[in-house]
């Protein structure tokens, strides 16, 4: 009944691509069961983590799973170098890999020529080194002069300014982006990023359409952000999630303990039974729980909002006296396996474990 509304929704606006209009129509169900529930009205954005994470990009290549553009080597529109200009661009590349700012900022400020892999390298180690307004300045001053723009610049543009949270500056540059031709796995990459930082699931799922339409090779890292639009969304969806979760297995690609942590926070409004479901799904790829997962699952089945981050076991017990028995004992015997499987507890899951204990 679900994919026959889907079906429908498609040939009703034949116009609109399958992948987002499937997720419009989740995310209306979604809308439809919140709006039922009136105490879950207007609950902020999850807690992902109480402790600051690396931008997921850093994830993938620690995982294998990177998205990578080199700042020296562009396919298109490539501009000569001195060898001056490639000693400069190494340089920066390698202040940048150590995060090291200050050196990376000091090489630039002595440079007077227009060589676009100098100055992406520059916005690739001002990403990398979390200085993004920086990197901002940076790709200003490269609109200042005219410097050549390429794939690595719009890609690394996209990134930074997504940081700053500024999705105006995220959409024109897509749309420059498509405009000159640029479209590719790192910079489609960066615009899904965007869309996981700003939760916005129809623009994932429109890019994930166009890649497949343009025989654009999609891999796990576009899933992960994709899914995580899901669960950053105002309303997150867990249906959408899953929709997209689907779709991966059947491109043939397998999921990792990142894709399933993405997954799970997107099922903070789900059922108690999905997310069980999730769990099912993970034993069958053979992935095991780590510390991050283990959070989401427990934000996402205690129900948490940001406010709800608890450092206090008395205030985490009032809390949970307000939730049913099967909840908590479905949480005890994730922390249970958790334990017993030596896996990092996180603050959070720390506290929640005591609290549930001291509840009988």
């Amino acid at each position: 009944m679900l994919f026959k509304a889907f079906a429908t929704k498609s040939e009703e606006r034949p116009h609109k691509t399958y992948i987002a209009v499937i997720m419009r129509f989740a995310i209306k169900a979604v809308v439809l069961v919140v709006v039922t529930r009136s105490c879950l009205i207007g609950l902020p954005r999850p807690c992902y983590s109480t402790n600051a994470r690396q931008p997921l990009s850093l994830q993938r290549d620690m995982q294998g799973y990177g998205l990578h553009t080199s700042a020296a080597l562009d396919s298109k529109n490539k501009c000569k170098m001195t060898r001056q200009e490639m000693m400069m661009t190494g340089n920066i590349a390698q202040a940048g890999k150590s995060g090291d700012w200050l050196t990376l900022d000091n090489l630039l400020s002595t440079y007077t020529g227009r060589a676009s892999q100098v100055y992406n390298a520059a916005l690739t180690g001002a990403y990398r080194c979390a200085e993004y307004k920086a990197g901002i300045k940076i790709y200003a001053k490269i609109v200042e002069l005219g410097v050549n723009r390429t794939m690595p610049t719009f890609t690394m543009a996209m990134k930074l300014f997504a940081k700053e949270h500024q999705w105006d500056m995220v959409r024109n540059l897509w749309a420059e982006v498509q405009q000159f031709g640029l479209l590719g796995v790192p910079a489609c990459a960066a615009r899904i990023d965007a869309a996981a930082e700003e939760g916005d699931i129809d623009a994932a799922g429109k890019v994930l359409d166009l890649m497949y339409a343009n025989n654009i090779s999609v891999d796990i890292g576009h899933f992960t952000s994709a899914i995580k639009s899901c669960q950053n969304a105002d309303e997150p969806s867990y249906t959408a999630a899953q929709f997209l979760f689907d779709k991966m297995i059947q491109s043939k690609l397998k999921p990792n303990i990142v894709v399933f942590s993405s997954l799970i926070g997107a099922h903070r409004r789900a059922p108690l039974e999905k997310l069980k479901g999730v769990r099912a799904q993970m034993a069958t790829w053979g992935c095991q729980p780590d510390r991050l997962f283990l959070e989401k699952y427990l934000i996402s089945v205690f129900q948490l909002v940001k406010s709800n981050r608890f450092v206090y076991i008395p205030h985490a017990v009032s809390y949970l006296t307000t939730l049913k028995r099967d909840r908590l004992n479905d949480a005890a015997e994730v922390i249970d396996q958790a334990m017993t499987n030596k896996v990092p507890l996180s603050t959070l899951v720390k506290v929640m474990a005591k609290a549930i204990k001291q509840m009988g």
